[in-house]
């Protein structure tokens, strides 16, 4: 996996922020031998905006797999909180995918 773009529209993505996206991402190259080529790009983008009156996290992930995009979204109260329902969503589509 080749993550080849971050992008945080205001917020500044601390280097732990990345690793844990990175680790959970990583996660999923179990799931499909597709996934797990060394070809695959991850393009991640982190907003944090205010909804509610409570800060929050929005996170979209697309994988660029070969033959196929994959992509999720997800917000949560932290960068954690998203990123778990990103992995899950990605889970779900990688198990439809065909090795």
């Amino acid at each position: 996996m080749i993550f080849d773009s971050w992008n945080a529209d205001g917020y500044t993505l601390r280097e732990e922020d990345k690793e844990l996206i990175e680790t959970k991402l990583e996660k999923l190259t179990k799931f499909n031998s597709r996934v797990a080529d060394e070809s695959v790009k991850v393009h991640t983008e982190v907003v944090r905006g205010t909804r509610h009156n409570s800060p929050n996290f929005g996170i979209r992930v697309t994988l660029t797999i070969p033959g196929d995009s994959l992509r999720a979204e997800a917000s949560g109260k932290t960068i954690a909180d998203a990123i778990d329902e990103v992995e899950r969503k990605l889970k779900a589509q990688i198990e439809k995918l065909k090795d």
